[in-house]
């Protein structure tokens, strides 16, 4: 089967989240059961497996002028996005399968706008990583009407696919709620955990630092948490007073200097914190060695896939009691609910774990058991084939 994935971007040196790496690890998954894999995306990255293709598409950043240029224009930057990234997007997709014809394409909601082109195309699957309006409205962003025009363009493409995935129940509850789906007709498949970063994670050389680390991975975003998380630094101080944060993501517009700095300024918060900037994927696991514990303050969050790779490596886990994330981390036994925006609950819930070690280790161990024994390459591929199977044309191709 020559399977092709579609993305706005592809895993480099200074971009890539949850969704690159899923195709990341599911692309060299679908090689080694003797699959073709083709990735097209825009950007500059590159894969790690040789085997699979990568195909550039064209940039275009209409949108991207248009949010820089005219402020009031701002809004309607995503539905330009969608229709000028569809459009690239569809034209590179045909001129792949018109010289080695694709068996199944699998894109994602950002991309669905494709969907209406008409004519003869492979089956699309799209799986749901999560989308701008339910961020914001989530989260403290404002939801204007380009972002819900946006929406409404996904969705349309969306309704066309031949078939539609979730990474969690919590998302398939809202993704047949806006397609007016029944919730069976979405089959929820978890995202995988790298193999490759699930054999260093397995590795003799594992060592915390000598301080307590508290680390983040993901972008510093206003729904990621990112203000509350650095908020927490001082409580935490004052009760661990060599506690370090890690904080391995790129800058996201949703924070402005002022407000970053704010939060950085404040009680000597700068003092105690790594700002890394972004970490390509393969250069994490020894950040997740180092930690001695894991957050994800989230607002909003379909699933947490750096959460998975937390817990490969033992470590327990502090996330908001939101969206997906109940789902991936089960409270008390994997690791630690709170509430979402609550600084003080995130930071009271860390100092526990930081002064607890056999608290630490029952969580972390508990949460390495259930990746091994949920989020493994293997059980994925295999439900993921099943939904690819079930879309292909009955002549094979």
């Amino acid at each position: 089967m020559h399977i092709a994935f579609l993305l706005s971007e592809f895993h480099s040196a200074s971009a890539g989240g949850g969704a690159e790496s899923y195709v990341s690890t599911m692309a060299e998954a679908l090689v080694e059961r003797g699959h073709r894999v083709s990735i097209m995306a825009m950007g500059e990255g590159k894969s790690s497996e040789e085997r699979v293709r990568l195909v550039r598409i064209a940039p275009s950043n209409l949108h991207w002028l248009l949010y820089r240029g005219l402020p009031f224009a701002k809004s309607f930057a995503m539905p330009v996005r969608e229709i000028e990234w569809s459009r690239r997007a569809w034209s590179a997709l045909m001129e792949l399968n018109r010289r080695d014809p694709v068996d199944v394409v699998e894109t994602g909601e950002t991309m669905a706008l494709h969907q209406m082109t008409l004519g003869r195309k492979p089956p699309v699957v799209i799986r749901g990583h999560g989308n701008p309006l339910s961020i914001k409205r989530f989260g403290d962003g404002r939801v204007g009407w380009g972002d819900q025009l946006g929406r409404k363009l996904q969705l349309a493409g969306m309704r066309r696919a031949s078939a539609v995935t979730a990474v969690s129940r919590f998302q398939a509850r809202e993704l047949s709620r806006d397609l007016s789906l029944p919730e069976e007709a979405i089959s929820v498949i978890p995202n995988p955990i790298s193999p490759a970063l699930l054999r260093e994670a397995g590795a003799e050389s594992m060592q915390q630092s000598r301080n307590p680390v508290v680390l983040y991975t993901g972008r510093i975003e206003l729904n990621k948490g990112s203000i509350e998380l650095l908020r927490s630094v001082h409580r935490v101080a004052s009760h661990c007073p060599e506690v370090e944060y890690i904080i391995a993501g790129a800058r996201h517009n949703s924070i402005d200097d002022p407000t970053l700095d704010g939060a950085l300024g404040s009680n000597g918060t700068r003092d105690r914190v790594r700002l890394l900037s972004h970490v390509p994927w393969q250069q994490l696991a020894e950040w997740y060695r180092r930690a001695s514990v894991f957050v994800m303050p989230s607002y909003y969050e379909t699933f947490g896939i750096s959460v998975i790779e937390a817990m490969a490596f033992g470590l327990p886990v502090v996330a908001t009691n939101v969206g997906g994330l109940p789902e991936v981390v089960q409270d008390g036994v994997t690791g630690i609910l709170v509430p979402p925006k609550d600084p003080n609950a995130l930071a009271d819930v860390i100092v526990r774990l930081l002064r607890d070690p056999e608290l630490r280790k029952r969580l972390g161990n508990a949460g390495r058991e259930r990746v091994l024994s949920e989020f493994r390459t293997d059980h994925i591929v295999d439900q993921t084939l099943k939904v690819y199977e079930s879309v292909c044309r009955p002549d094979g191709r």
